[in-house]
């Protein structure tokens, strides 16, 4: 009789203790797995569940880029054409920007910009400013702005600019709209003209020179018969 009422006793203590603290450990359900494409941290349903991640393919492609024109404001540049030193060239040079030419060119360069000419030139040049740097230049020269040649440049041919600084040799004739200076090293077989001139002491000029604006007054020299004789002075007042 007390062995029956001990194991009554023993049942209901279980049966409370398992309402009180719940199920045991062993009886727990296991937690399921992980599925392997399932990210670490994963929420599993609810509010906190990050949205699933989208196809590639439906990814709309970006939108393309606006077509807008090249700045051409005060500080956009020209494009060069460089022709490199070794480069020989055969044929006529038509651009709308600068030029330097370091090589070989048969044929005329028409640049919208500046050139640059350090090689050697069979044809004539023409451009907005022109500077000849130890060349050789067998042409014309034509320029709106200026035209700079150093010592150890030749040209044969004419040259037609707003202002010209020559130190080199030239066969063929100058005509400037402003200013022509003479290097103490130029060498010039051929006319001149110029609104002003400038030679420095060396530079070797052989041709007529002609220093005007194209407003020169004639000048008449009075014959030595039909001449007057000057009239007498009186004699000062001592």
């Amino acid at each position: 009789m007390d062995a029956a009422g001990s194991s009554q006793d023993s049942r209901f203590a279980h049966i409370m203790k398992r309402i009180w603290n719940g199920p045991e450990e062993s009886e727990e359900p296991e937690e399921p797995e992980k599925s392997p494409a399932e990210p670490e941290g994963a929420f599993r349903g609810g509010r906190g569940q990050p949205e699933p991640e989208k196809p590639v393919g439906d990814v709309p492609p970006p939108a393309p880029p606006e077509d807008r024109p090249a700045s051409q404001g005060a500080g956009a540049e020209k494009d060069a054409t460089i022709i490199s030193k070794g480069t020989s060239v055969s044929g006529d040079i038509k651009s709308d920007g600068d030029v330097e030419m370091r090589g070989t060119v048969t044929g005329s360069i028409d640049a919208g910009g500046k050139v640059l000419v350090s090689g050697r030139q069979i044809g004539d040049v023409q451009g907005s400013s022109i500077a000849l740097s130890a060349c050789m230049v067998r042409g014309n020269l034509s320029a709106a702005e200026d035209v700079g040649v150093d010592s150890e440049s030749v040209v044969v041919g004419d040259i037609k600019c707003g202002n010209l600084s020559f130190d080199g040799k030239l066969k063929g004739n100058i005509h400037v709209m402003g200013n022509v200076s003479c290097r103490s090293s130029a060498v010039v077989l051929g006319d001149i003209a110029s609104m002003t001139l400038t030679v420095e002491s060396g530079a070797k000029i052989q041709g007529n020179v002609q220093v005007s604006d194209g407003t020169i007054d004639p000048i008449t020299v009075p014959d030595d018969d039909s001449a007057e004789p000057p009239a007498p002075t009186a004699p000062e007042q001592q």
